[in-house]
């Protein structure tokens, strides 16, 4: 009987490519597939004690534990063999030799097909990510850059976009604020383009009235005279002619200051020596025996070292302008004096035109360069803000500096010319 079990057992072995150990009662070994593992001493011809005590002992209907044959670990599952009355009359093992690597092949190869589909849903990931970050942060580093070059008075782009999304309500409600944006500039500038002719308007209609006044009274004077057939008309005549002329010119003059602030002449540019200008604009005034322009603190190399690039009508109205302004200013003044001195600073240069008069009070200084103001009586207060825009208007700058019964200094930096 266990012969024919022996071979019955083989034939199961192949079939299920397992290992069959049979075992008595008492724990010796009947049977095996595998005998040559018995008969070379790699394993005991005794069940394994442990594996008896519970089948044997606690009744065990099954038991599996970790067995070792030198360095090698595997699974050892044994369980009763019962007689058709339900008696035990063997005990069944089954050791996983081979299995035991297979299985662990199976779990390395499993393990590393998990983790590279992964990796593989973590690129993917990543690349999906990526993807629809840029499609969300795209418009709205366009917008930003829309944003960062809004500026008022500027034609700004509106930003194209089709789709009807958060994005889209985003772009949209950006156009609309441009669009208002811009139709609030073109009214502002409407409204200071107005305000400003309203108040140029209001400046020449004051300052033509004040010489017609005189003209409409002389010609209801000669007119009088006339009839009454007055015996000194000629004298009376001729003294209105003369007014009559004054005042003429005195309206040309307006013409001519409101002509000279208005108009945006083309300047004709070149390279010129301030301190040789200077000198000839002085010559000009200095026929007043009244009156001293002078040139102070002239160093011999200024000459060279006063090198502008600028149109020379301009440099010139520029040195009228502050020399008449600082004669009107000495008006009242015993020796009145007007000096004017060049600096080199480094890539520029400066011209001072220092006076003696009465100086400026701190209520006018915000004042002093805004067209139509003036402190004369036969001023319009447009050659400082004449001044300040020819100045400007070559890339420099004018400021002064001024002291209560000292007098005023009016300074323009001016671009040094550079090879």
């Amino acid at each position: 009987l266990y012969v024919y079990d022996t071979f019955k057992y083989i034939h199961i072995s192949n079939v299920f490519f397992s290992d069959i150990n049979l075992y008595d009662l008492n724990g010796d070994l009947i049977s095996s597939s595998r005998k040559e593992i018995f008969d070379l001493g790699l394993i005991d011809k005794k069940m394994n004690a442990k594996a008896y005590r519970k089948m044997r002992l606690e009744g065990r209907t099954e038991y599996i534990q970790e067995e070792e044959i030198g360095n090698l670990t595997y699974l050892s599952a044994y369980t009763p063999v019962r007689s058709v009355y339900g008696e035990n009359i063997a005990y069944l093992n089954l050791p996983y030799f081979a299995k035991q690597h297979d299985l662990e092949a199976e779990i390395s190869v499993f393990l590393a097909a998990l983790i590279n589909m992964y990796m593989v849903l973590f690129v993917f990931s990543a690349i999906i990510a990526l993807v629809i970050s840029r499609y969300i942060t795209e418009p709205l580093q366009l917008i930003k850059s829309k944003l960062a070059n809004v500026k008022l008075g500027k034609i700004n782009e509106l930003i194209q976009w089709q789709r009807k999304d958060e994005i889209g309500n985003l772009i949209q409600e950006y156009n609309r604020m441009i669009q208002a944006l811009s139709e609030s500039a073109e009214k502002l500038a409407k409204s200071e383009r107005e305000s400003a002719w309203r108040e140029m308007a209001k400046q020449v209609a004051h300052e033509i009235k004040n010489p017609l006044t005189p003209i409409k009274l002389g010609a209801q004077h000669i007119e009088r005279a006339w009839k009454d057939k007055a015996p000194d008309f000629d004298l009376r005549l001729e003294k209105y002619i003369k007014t009559l002329t004054e005042q003429i010119d005195a309206l040309a003059h307006i013409a001519t200051e409101f002509s000279n602030f208005a108009q945006m002449p083309k300047t004709k540019n070149e390279i010129l020596n301030l301190a040789d200008i200077i000198e000839n604009v002085m010559v000009l005034f200095n026929d007043n025996e009244n009156l001293s322009v002078q040139m102070v603190d002239k160093k011999p190399t200024l000459h060279q070292l006063a090198i502008v690039y600028a149109d020379k009508d301009q440099i010139i109205r520029i040195l009228n302008n502050l020399i008449q302004n600082g004669i009107q200013s000495v008006s009242d003044v015993k020796k009145p004096c007007i000096s004017i001195s060049l600096e080199n600073n480094q890539n520029s240069i400066i011209i001072a035109v220092k006076d003696n008069g009465q100086g400026i009070s701190s209520d006018l200084h915000d004042k002093i360069f805004e067209p139509n103001f003036t402190t004369k009586n036969n001023g319009m207060g447009l050659g400082l803000a004449m001044v300040k825009n020819i100045v400007e208007n070559l890339g420099g700058k004018i400021w002064f500096s001024t002291s209560q019964g000292q007098g005023s200094t009016f300074f323009v930096s001016l671009p040094l010319f550079q090879n």
